[in-house]
């Protein structure tokens, strides 16, 4: 008997099952169907949450499931549908199994990108598939709480105007006959767009405002979004209220949805520019979590699951960064934020700091730069900052590009060390020490991405927002240290070890699963926040 291989067999899958869903057949209505029946899921949870007790209002968590979710389904539809076919109306049961599948999608995909990456022991019985990760998942819980720490930092700021007026008349539309049109007028248009528009205003944006995302800086896209995301919000209230299929995810023709949000970004010209970096249209190298707004036959689709305060900043760095032609200049914009090094660095008492110092052969050939140079004079130790700052991630392509980054980061550290010789020269500031009188510690440094994987690398990496957390300190020398034994999470402490179990049609998938324990991130902090002082 011939033996399965499970890599194989995930691959497979990957392709067959999203593609065999009946709701395909629908053609053109099949992803409005699919995006309604989401809809109407969240809306579901939402007052589930309400008769419980509980904040009605979606967290990170919840926020991320439906953009996934949706994202998926966009995906699917853009390769399975023919948007030509408009006769066959959709089956909710169809739209529904779409649904199941694409929540439980998210397990069938950390498979098939682990065994593709030789990231997971992989293995099948009559059980199913059974996929442990080989991640570090001490590390895995303190990016976990590191989330956690970020989304309370960015929870919503207040900002107005006062929505009441408009809440009114939305409730008066649920109370009027069932044949009422779902006819919003626009001064209440108008306040959902303008407190949204106050929403981001208020927001703290890690880049500059000024930071050029393809000929659109972020101070000009902070209106046009906030538009959108009334519209969307809007949607979803008149949704709430009166069922209106249109209302769940609004869907304009192109030159009507310009219009729309000029007329609440009045003094910019660039709505053209704006729509462009954001529209999906099932291009390769392109994310409905980066792209969310999904050009679907003669329309555009605001969908409110794909937009989600806390993940807009990164939506639109990775938006212009799927674009060559506009990300040389992200780049460089993202290559001056690694200075914030430097200045949390500089808060160290007794510590020098120097940014780019270049180093030459004796025959003053240049062999590279240190990005980043940490020195504590007194000790005599210090600390070198291999500095990466791509795009945060948020799907796990966008993590094995944070990986890559960081490879080729260690690759930079380990052929630059292997050519420092007694005679190579370092152009450091005035009156510091010879290189060589030095106990050096080398890192690779990110923005807030945490590398989970088991490497036999020498050269260790972090990220900026976990040595935050260890700030203050009364030396360099005191974070040299908690960065050669990083205090972590603790298994039986703060998580312990589990299986998930997720079924996608006939197949069976068995995912290691972290569960957190009593220890919520203001606790791990406070804790962490006492070692080394």
């Amino acid at each position: 008997m011939t033996t399965q291989d499970p890599h194989e067999m995930l691959r497979k899958i990957a392709t067959t099952a999203p593609a065999e869903l009946k709701i395909w057949q629908s053609g053109n209505s099949s992803l409005i169907a699919v995006l309604l029946e989401v809809s109407r899921r969240r809306l579901a949870d939402q007052i589930a949450r309400l008769q419980r007790g509980e904040p009605g209002k979606d967290d990170s968590d919840v926020a991320t499931k439906w953009g996934s979710a949706t994202a998926f389904l966009t995906e699917w539809a853009f390769l399975y549908a023919d948007q030509t076919l408009k006769e066959k109306e959709p089956d909710p049961r169809d739209a529904a199994a779409a649904v199941d599948m694409a929540i439980a999608w998210r397990v069938v995909d950390i498979a098939v990108t682990a065994s593709r990456a030789e990231r997971a022991k992989v293995t099948y019985t009559k059980r199913g598939f059974r996929i442990d990760p080989f991640n570090n998942p001490r590390v895995e819980v303190l990016d976990l709480f590191l989330e956690g720490k970020r989304y309370q930092a960015l929870q919503e700021p207040e900002a107005g105007p006062d929505l009441s007026s408009a809440f009114r008349y939305l409730n008066m539309m649920r109370t009027s006959t069932s044949g009422m049109k779902s006819t919003v007028p626009r001064w209440a248009t108008s306040l959902f767009a303008r407190r949204a528009q106050n929403r981001l205003e208020a927001q703290l944006w890690e880049i500059p405002r000024s930071t050029d995302v393809g000929g659109l800086t972020v101070d000009e896209i902070i209106p046009m979004l906030g538009a959108l995301i009334g519209i969307s919000e809007l949607g979803m209230e008149v949704f709430a209220r009166y069922p209106s299929v249109p209302m769940a995810n609004p869907a304009f023709r192109r030159s009507d949805l310009e219009q729309m949000i000029a007329r609440y970004c009045p003094n910019t010209e660039k709505v053209n520019l704006f729509i462009d970096l954001l529209i999906y249209k099932g291009q390769k190298g392109r994310s409905p979590l980066s792209a969310p707004l999904i050009k679907w036959g003669t329309t555009v689709i605001v969908t409110p699951h794909l937009l989600h305060d806390s993940l807009l900043e990164r939506m639109i760095l990775r938006a212009a960064s799927a674009d060559p032609s506009k990300s040389g200049r992200l780049g460089v914009s993202l290559g001056n934020l690694c200075s914030q090094w430097t200045t949390r660095l500089r808060e160290i008492p007794g510590a020098r700091l120097a940014e780019g110092v270049k180093v030459f052969d004796a025959a003053n050939n240049k062999l590279g730069d240190l990005d980043i140079v940490a020195l504590d004079p007194e000790r005599m130790h210090g600390l070198i900052v291999e500095a990466k700052w791509p795009v945060d991630a948020r799907t796990l392509s966008d993590v094995q590009k944070q990986e890559i980054a960081i490879d080729k980061g260690r690759s930079q550290v380990e052929r630059l060390r292997g050519q420092i010789r007694s005679d190579t020269k370092f152009r450091f500031p005035p009156g510091w020490p010879n290189f060589d009188s030095v106990h050096w510690t080398w890192i690779v440094g990110t923005a807030r991405f945490l590398d989970s994987r088991k490497t036999q690398s020498t050269i260790p990496s972090t990220s900026l927002e976990f040595v935050e957390t260890l700030l203050p300190v009364p030396s360099l020398q005191s974070l040299l240290d908690l960065l050669n034994d990083s205090p972590l999470p603790t298994e039986g402490t703060d998580f312990r070890m589990g299986w998930e179990k997720v079924k996608v049609g006939r197949h069976a998938f068995f995912v290691r699963r972290l569960e957190m324990l009593e220890t919520t991130p203001d606790r791990f902090f406070s804790r962490l926040s006492q070692i080394g002082k």
